[in-house]
C-alpha cells in the first residue's frame, strides 16, 4: 500500500532519532495540511493519535508536541478532526478506567493538550459549537477522576489582535463549511446527510438572506480593538506614577499596548486594500489606525519617564 504524502512528513517529525521535537518539521506538515486541504486534516489527526499510543514514549511525546504545533497551526478543519469521537477515543485509548495516582509523562501531556483545548479553541473559536467532543471528553475525564493542571491560560494576543476584512471571514467562513461538509458526508448517517444538503445550499447561495453580514462582523473586531484603546488610555491616566509606579515588563500596560501593536500591520493592510476595494471602511480602518498610534506614543513616552 502507498505511504501517504502527510503520513510520510509525520513519521519523519516523529522519528525516534530526534532528541527533541523539531518545530522546522512541524511547520512543514502544518504547511501540506493548509495546502492540500481535502482529507489530510484527518488522515493527519488519526496518525498522530496512533502515535500518541506508540510503546516508545520517546514517538509518544514527539507525536503529541506534533500535535499542538498543528492546533496553533492549523485552522478549522484540523481542529474539527480532533474534536471526532474517534480522534479522541484513539487519543485516550490507553487511559485507565480509574486513573493512576501519578500520571507519566504522555497521559500527563494529553490531559494537559485537551485542557488547553478546553480553554483555547473551545472558547475562543467562530465555530467553538462544532468542538463539543473535547469538552464532552474534558467533563467525562473529570468525572472518572483525571485532574487537569491548571495552564493559567490568557487569551492569546493572535486571537486579541487578529483582525479580518469582510471578504477574510467570508473566505474563511467558507473553508469552514467545506470541511465540515466533508466530515459530514464522510459520517453519511441520514441526519448528517441532512445537514450536508443544507451546507450544500449555503454554499451555493441558494439562500442570500441567511448569508452573515461580514462587514458587520468585520467592524466588531474593530470595535473590540478600540475598547483596548479606551482601556490602555485610561491605565495611563490613572497611573500613579507621582508615588513612583513604574512600568515593567510583562505588566498589564505592555500586555494591552502588544495587543494594539500587533494589530497595526493587519490595520495597515486594510488601509491598503480599502482605497481600492472597500471605501465605506475606509474611515474606519484610519481612525483606529490614528487611536492606536496615539496611544502607543503616549505608552511609550511614559515609559520613557515623560509624563
Amino acid at each position: 500500500m502507498r505511504t501517504s504524502p502527510i503520513e510520510i512528513l509525520i513519521t519523519r517529525a516523529c522519528d525516534p532519532s530526534l532528541p527533541e521535537p523539531n518545530y522546522a518539521l512541524h511547520l512543514e506538515v502544518a504547511e501540506y495540511i493548509n495546502q492540500k486541504k481535502a482529507n489530510n486534516p484527518r488522515e493527519a489527526a488519526m496518525l498522530i493519535a496512533r502515535l500518541a499510543n506508540h510503546r516508545n514514549p520517546h514517538i509518544a511525546i514527539l507525536a503529541l508536541a506534533l500535535l499542538d504545533t498543528l492546533v496553533q497551526s492549523c485552522g478549522y478543519p484540523f481542529h474539527l478532526q480532533i474534536s471526532t469521537k474517534e480522534f479522541l477515543n484513539e487519543l485516550v485509548r490507553r487511559f485507565p478506567e480509574r486513573p493512576p495516582p501519578f500520571p507519566g509523562p504522555v497521559m500527563s501531556r494529553i490531559l494537559d493538550l485537551i485542557q488547553g483545548w478546553k480553554e483555547g479553541i473551545c472558547s475562543e473559536s467562530r465555530w467553538k459549537d462544532d468542538l463539543g467532543n473535547i469538552r464532552d471528553m474534558h467533563r467525562l475525564l473529570t468525572f472518572k477522576g483525571y485532574r487537569f493542571r491548571d495552564t493559567g491560560r490568557q487569551p492569546s494576543l493572535a486571537s486579541a489582535s487578529n483582525i479580518k476584512s469582510a471578504e477574510e471571514l467570508e473566505e474563511e467562513d467558507r473553508e469552514a463549511q467545506s470541511a465540515k461538509l466533508q466530515e459530514l458526508i464522510r459520517r453519511g448517517t441520514p441526519r448528517d446527510l441532512a445537514a450536508a444538503q443544507e451546507i450544500m445550499k449555503a454554499l451555493a447561495g441558494a439562500n442570500p438572506d441567511a448569508k452573515p453580514d461580514y462587514r458587520a462582523q468585520a467592524l466588531t473586531d474593530i470595535n473590540k480593538l478600540e475598547q483596548k484603546v479606551i482601556l490602555l488610555n485610561e491605565m495611563l491616566d490613572n497611573a500613579d506614577v507621582e508615588h513612583g509606579e513604574r512600568f515593567v515588563g510583562g505588566d498589564v500596560y505592555e500586555q494591552v499596548a502588544t495587543i494594539l501593536q500587533n494589530a497595526r500591520p493587519k490595520i495597515q493592510k486594510l488601509i491598503n486594500e480599502a482605497e481600492t476595494e472597500d471605501s465605506e471602511s475606509l474611515d474606519t480602518y484610519l481612525q483606529i489606525n490614528d487611536q492606536i498610534n496615539s496611544v502607543l506614543n503616549r505608552y511609550e513616552a511614559y515609559k520613557r519617564g515623560d509624563y
